[in-house]
């Protein structure tokens, strides 16, 4: 292989390598100006033109079609391109470019060029196998180029049409009403076979249990008789350390065996018996779902409860010795390590049970109906569990006010960035129904709807008798 055709071999692959890099790039044809020299030829002057040039090329190799309206290479072309030397036909001129031994170093620059043109230009040299093994390399990055180009025109489109439509959200209602009726037509449907259900302290205000937020009758009201910093310190690890004494006052008061189950829980513990209750997510630490007979296995105390205990190092405790420690108001300390113990209830500060997070992944993939109870929504990641259901899942909402909701900047906000946008009742919901009241008023309409209310009635007066039975296991 001559000197010539080496030289011309060399700057046709640098170029379709850098055309390569145009056309995988897209639109983008910015590659070549990050390079102080033209990839194409062995120097630049002022007037070299290397984006406008392997643009040229690019286009040539890839079957001679014309460069983007704007962008004609021939416009400004490097020092000795001209027209005829982009063309298929010019052969014998650059035969006479490779076979001059002799001129300056532009000269050498613009022979240069003018062998790069093509791959047919390169061919032409010699009918030797070198000339076939150039022609071969070239036609192969030729190919590669118009497959990358292709490439870049699919991926250029689709960006295009997603840019064009905006994205839509189906409308279609999934309960015929957002109330009462369209949930129990909802389950009546035989649509509900997975229902999960969300409590909170709501539930047991008419067993004799009072919330923590209500004001004047809340719990955190109540507590300032405890003399306490501030009403949640009887939740906090710190002031526990200091003083447990006030837990174990609170801890007595709300000990389970002395409330008994609500309507609301005996109509948890109903949806069980009919075979469709998947979990029972609840905040409450009095385990009245448990007194219902509801399997603990279906229960998610996500705060805790009062069924084991533990010291603060994490050494088991015997419930009932912290039983007798309670009802007597002596905090009782571990006997391995002597340090405080207390039932395993989730304080501030606190991570919740393993066991919360597992199911809660585990089964809300599943939920076909969430019921929400009793709860103000405030209190997370308990709260961010609203947002888990698929979007074609309907949520029911029992409570004496609207919890849960945002505002309509925020609810697109979060659809955009993929975060749940929380409850919806207005003109644009489709699957959330509301009822305003307490929740046994609630839960017993239900139940009356789906022709469940004896079974409701005597589930309740049931619970009652086994609270004021002396043989109470307490």
């Amino acid at each position: 292989m001559s000197r010539g055709m080496r030289c011309a071999r060399s700057r046709n692959v640098r170029a379709l390598l850098c055309a390569a890099e145009l056309c995988r790039a897209g639109d983008d044809w910015s590659f070549l100006n990050r390079h102080k020299k033209c990839d194409c030829q062995a120097e630049r002057s002022e007037k070299c033109q290397p984006r406008e040039y392997c643009r040229s090329l690019c286009w040539a190799q890839m079957g001679g079609s014309d460069p983007l309206p704007g962008d004609d290479p021939r416009d400004e072309a490097p020092a000795g391109i001209t027209d005829d030397a982009r063309r298929d036909d010019t052969t014998a001129k650059t035969d006479s470019t490779v076979e001059a031994s002799d001129g300056s170093e532009e000269e050498h620059s613009n022979r240069g060029l003018a062998e790069v043109d093509s791959t047919d230009a390169v061919a032409s040299v010699s009918g030797s196998d070198d000339d076939e093994e150039v022609e071969e390399e070239l036609t192969g990055l030729a190919a590669l180029i118009r497959k990358l180009a292709l490439k870049a025109e699919e991926k250029n489109a689709t960006e295009a049409a997603a840019e064009e439509e905006p994205a839509t959200f189906d409308t279609t209602p999934l309960l015929s009403t957002f109330d009462v009726a369209g949930v129990a037509e909802y389950i009546t449907s035989g649509k509900a076979k997975n229902v999960i259900v969300m409590v909170g302290a709501g539930i047991s205000v008419s067993a004799g249990i009072p919330d923590f937020r209500t004001p004047g009758t809340g719990l955190y009201d109540n507590l300032q008789k405890y003399d306490l910093p501030h009403p949640t310190a009887v939740f906090e690890l710190d002031y526990f350390r200091e003083n447990p004494s006030p837990f174990y006052l609170l801890a007595k008061e709300l000990y389970p065996g002395q409330y008994p189950p609500t309507p609301t829980h005996h109509f948890i513990h109903l949806l069980h018996k009919k075979g469709i209750l998947l979990r029972c997510f609840s905040q409450n630490i009095d385990s009245l779902e448990a007194a219902t007979g509801l399997p603990r296995e279906l229960i998610v105390p996500a705060h805790g409860n009062f069924d084991t205990a533990r010291c603060l190092n994490g050494h088991d405790a015997d419930v009932d010795e912290v039983r007798q420690h309670v009802d007597d108001g002596i905090p009782m300390r571990c006997k391995d390590c002597d340090e405080l113990v207390k039932p395993d209830i989730v304080f501030f500060g606190e991570n919740l049970p393993e066991r919360f997070h597992t199911l809660a992944r585990r089964d809300f993939p599943e939920c076909d109906l969430l019921v929400i109870a009793g709860t103000s929504l405030e209190v997370h990641p308990f709260a961010g569990l609203i947002d888990f259901p698929n979007e074609d899942v309907p949520r029911f909402l029992v409570n004496r006010e609207k919890v849960g909701e945002m505002d309509e900047r925020m609810r697109e906000f979060s659809r955009l960035v993929g975060r749940g946008a929380g409850l919806n009742f207005g003109e644009d919901n489709r699957r959330d129904a509301l009822f305003l009241g307490d929740c046994d008023a609630g839960f017993a309409e239900l139940a009356r709807l789906l022709g469940w209310g004896d079974e409701l009635d005597e589930l309740v007066r049931a619970g009652v008798e086994k609270v004021k039975s002396p043989t109470i296991d307490r």
